[in-house]
């Protein structure tokens, strides 16, 4: 029976996760640089830390993707009314709050001068195009298939 992971085994694959890098996912848990290399493939060796790492990319990429399928919804669906507003009017007038009201969500670049307001916009098109593509399951899992390439790349270095 496998003994459950410490909380700096937790720690370190939590790092792992988000950087994918051994070194800094050990030097966020206190393992010195020396060690680094030869700590960090113990910890993902251990038997609970595939499980720990699949539960957690799990919860990050449901808990990213409906940040990123809301994002993208609003995007798409967005109105650009309020940067209209702020295309009408002589940005010098509208005081701090005044801008803070506006939803410029869209916005993607904004230039200011000499009584001219330039923008763009967020593109549209691309949007609606990632946002099937995650609907229709096509969008790659980035998070997911690097993990295991680390995993791969390092379990291969280690065997020499």
């Amino acid at each position: 029976m496998a003994e459950n992971l410490t909380k700096r085994q937790k720690k370190f694959l939590c790092h792992f996760l988000k950087s994918r890098n051994i070194s800094e996912a050990a030097a966020a848990c206190g393992i010195p640089a020396s060690a680094a290399y030869e700590e960090g493939m113990k910890i993902l060796r251990h038997p609970q830390a595939l499980g720990f790492i699949s539960d957690l990319a799990v919860t990050v990429k449901n808990f990213g993707g409906d940040i990123v399928e809301e994002s993208l919804d609003r995007i798409i669906n967005g109105r650009i009314n309020d940067a209209a507003i702020l295309a009408r009017t002589n940005p010098e007038e509208l005081s701090d709050e005044d801008i803070r009201r506006l939803d410029l969500y869209n916005v993607t670049e904004l230039k200011v001068g000499k009584g001219v307001c330039e923008m763009k916009f967020a593109d549209r098109l691309k949007a609606i195009e990632k946002l099937n593509e995650i609907k229709s399951g096509r969008a790659v899992d980035g998070l997911a298939q690097s993990f295991f390439d680390a995993i791969g790349s390092a379990a291969e270095k280690g065997g020499e």
